[in-house]
């Protein structure tokens, strides 16, 4: 019964095959009279032709009813296939109990008698047509059945869809013009020039054709070469293999090659092949600042190529000496210490600034931005801190000097620090170096008396006459010393004279004693 099913071998088996296929085997078959295990096929219906066909009285209804009732009976119908020999002979039915079997010994009775699978089928009430009838589907069912089995256990494979390709990584480096660009292939790392025509065919990020063909430097696209690999069939914004993401907070390490945002755990990784742009013109990595807005174009985990969508530029701080312990804050960023020429990096657009000394009133400043400008910011009009010198000196009608500028007590001074003098008459000099770091600064002046000298000069009528003064012997007259100021006792004696003595005043820078000596 297998041939039923057109089998070429034995590992085809269980393959399902058409109706129509059918019919034209059954009709091959008949022409070629070929014979199976069932006899010659001209002779298989002859034998249908002349059997005779069992009285309908002896069945329960016509053959058709009998057939559909045989065919309900599933038990009965399993068992009758599944006990199916291989050369097309079912079984005999089972013995009754305490009969022998005797289904091997007879069957070569079975097969002179021409009975065999008909016998089945008289044994079920069914003429000969309608056992054909069911020979036939149920050598379609077990086909089917096989099939399914088969299929159970040996699954085929399912073939996917095949997407069509990605095509080819491109990097638009350089715009040579006429169609003419110079490319890098990401997936061969190098470079090549590729041509645009009028053919190529051009899709959009979102899918969509783009009529007019034309490409960009800093495109990153997927494109399909021809066989040269030079001239571009079609390009594709919208490849899975491409992706694009928006980042700020970036900084550039050019040695690592890497943009990082450590606050947001953020790192994409570029090559020497990578290109910058902003405002259509190309930059270099290190001019990227934190505060720029970028559109980063990927392939894979690497950056190729990044648009600046919102660029910085630069608040320069001059005069930054004029403010002590300064720091400077940009809008709600934590304050910086002021530097010498500093500048900050800042977006495009309005800020604020806020600076802050030990010497200045804190400031705040608007102050407008310009892509890739510089904005001037000047410190030298920042407004001063002020603060009040107090005097506390032990006399009066003094001057006072402040940075060798006549002032008065008090003194209201901008913070910070200053030189502080004071002047007397018969006083020495005072002066002192403070720093006015506070809204009031007290400070206490004590003048010393100033020493003034006299040069006394002493004479006398003898020679050899010893000078005297105070009591403190000083030398032989004539002679002459310095004093300070004041009053003072002076002696003179002379062996077999009369002591000389005289009282004087020193207030000028000079004065005279002349001793008579008797």
């Amino acid at each position: 019964m297998k041939k039923y099913h057109f089998q070429e071998n034995e590992k085809d088996f269980g393959s399902t095959v058409r109706l129509d296929a059918i019919n034209d085997k059954v009709k091959e078959i008949k022409k070629k009279e070929e014979t199976d295990e069932l006899g010659d096929a001209n002779e298989f219906l002859n034998v249908f032709e002349s059997e005779k066909f069992d009285d309908p009285a002896e069945t329960d209804g016509n053959t058709e009813d009998a057939l559909v009732d045989t065919l309900e009976d599933a038990d009965a119908l399993e068992d009758a296939l599944g006990e199916t020999r291989r050369d097309g002979v079912f079984p005999a039915p089972a013995a009754e109990e305490g009969e022998e079997d005797d289904w091997e010994d007879d069957d070569e009775e079975y097969e002179g008698e021409g009975r065999g699978i008909f016998a089945l089928g008289e044994s079920f009430g069914l003429n000969k047509k309608t056992v054909a009838l069911v020979i036939v589907l149920a050598v379609l069912a077990c086909g089917i059945g096989f099939s399914l089995v088969r299929c159970s256990f040996h699954p085929s494979k399912t073939i996917p869809l095949v997407e069509e390709e990605a095509g080819t990584p491109l990097l638009i480096q350089t715009d040579r013009g006429d169609g003419e660009y110079l490319a890098y292939d990401i997936a061969e790392q190098e470079r090549k020039t590729v041509f645009l025509t009028e053919k190529t065919k051009m899709t959009d990020a979102s899918g969509r054709k783009i009529s007019k063909a034309s490409l960009a430097e800093g495109d990153l696209l997927a494109a399909e070469l021809d066989e040269d690999g030079k001239t571009l069939i079609s390009v594709d914004y919208s490849s899975n293999a491409i992706r694009t993401e928006e980042a700020t907070g970036l900084t550039v390490n050019r040695k690592k090659r890497t943009l990082t945002n450590k606050a947001e755990n953020l790192s994409y990784s570029y090559e020497k092949e990578s290109v910058f742009f902003y405002d259509g013109e190309e930059i270099d990595a290190a001019d990227l600042a934190p505060c720029d807005e970028l559109l980063l174009k990927l392939v894979g985990d690497t950056v190729w190529s990044v648009e600046v969508q919102a660029y910085h530029g630069y608040i320069v701080v001059e005069n930054t000496d004029a403010v002590k312990n300064g720091k400077i804050q940009l809008d709600e960023a934590e304050a910086v210490p002021l530097t010498e020429g500093m500048q900050l990096a800042t977006a495009e657009g309005h800020h604020t600034v806020t600076v802050t000394g030990s010497n200045i009133e804190t400031r705040k400043d608007a102050v407008v931005v310009e892509a890739g400008e510089e904005t001037v910011y000047d410190l030298s009009k920042a407004q001063e801190k002020m603060g009040v010198i107090i005097i506390n000196a032990n006399v009066k009608d003094y001057k006072l000097y402040i940075n060798g500028a006549a002032a008065e007590s008090p003194a209201v001074l901008p913070m910070g620090e200053y030189d502080l003098v004071i002047l007397k008459n018969g006083y020495t000099e005072w002066s002192q170096h403070v720093t006015l770091d506070k809204d009031t600064l007290n400070v206490t002046a004590e003048l010393q008396k100033d020493v003034q000298y006299g040069t006394l000069t002493v004479t006398a009528d003898v020679d050899g006459a010893w000078v005297y003064i105070n009591g403190e012997e000083y030398g032989v007259a004539p002679m002459q010393v310095n004093l300070p100021y004041g009053s003072y006792n002076v002696m003179l004696e002379k062996s077999g004279y009369q002591s000389y003595k005289q009282s004087i005043q020193i207030s000028s820078q000079t004065a005279a004693i002349h001793a008579t000596m008797e």
